[in-house]
């Protein structure tokens, strides 16, 4: 290969790269448009490692990466290895990373999941809906980045890893 084909196939590439991040934008912007995320009705919750989480206070410290899943959704499969990548950089970007599984069993069944994935990100088992109500999700998956109390981007649907790491950088220094 000539180092002029190997500029014209990287050229391709990029502008091909380029394009996909915009439609993906577009595509996520329509998805999103009636999407309503509220923070307001907000409790403290325990992991299925029995951790305390309390992710609201937390944004205040650093933006929280708040992600709504479910075992049992075909999208969540292309998502949550995005979390996982996600959550271990989490101090490296300054940011936490949360799940909330939603409607995917007793903790007993979550916690072999997550090992039969090798998934770390830690879960908070919302086996009957509630925290999801309260935040007005609906779908799954969904993203949702919260900084000083506030929801700066939340998406829903798959979305690409490169996606993802540019909304945390956006989160990060706005």
């Amino acid at each position: 290969m000539t180092r002029t084909s190997a500029k014209g196939w990287l050229k391709n590439i990029l502008i091909t790269a380029i394009l996909i991040t915009a439609v993906s934008i577009v595509v996520d912007i329509w998805r999103n448009k009636d999407l309503t995320v509220s923070v307001d009705n907000h409790s403290i919750e325990k992991t299925i490692n029995q951790h305390d989480v309390d992710w609201l206070t937390l944004s205040y410290q650093q933006p929280v990466v708040l992600y709504l899943w479910a075992t049992w959704c075909p999208s969540c499969r292309f998502v949550s290895p995005s979390i996982n990548w996600l959550q271990q950089y989490q101090s490296d970007l300054n940011i936490k990373v949360f799940s909330v599984a939603i409607r995917s069993g007793d903790e007993r069944l979550l916690r072999a999941y997550m090992n039969s994935k090798e998934y770390r990100f830690p879960v908070i088992n919302d086996q009957k809906g509630h925290i999801s109500q309260q935040l007005g999700i609906s779908a799954t998956p969904t993203i949702i980045i919260v900084k000083n109390g506030k929801v700066l981007n939340s998406t829903t649907g798959v979305t690409t890893p490169v996606g993802l790491f540019a909304r945390v950088m956006a989160a990060t220094y706005l």
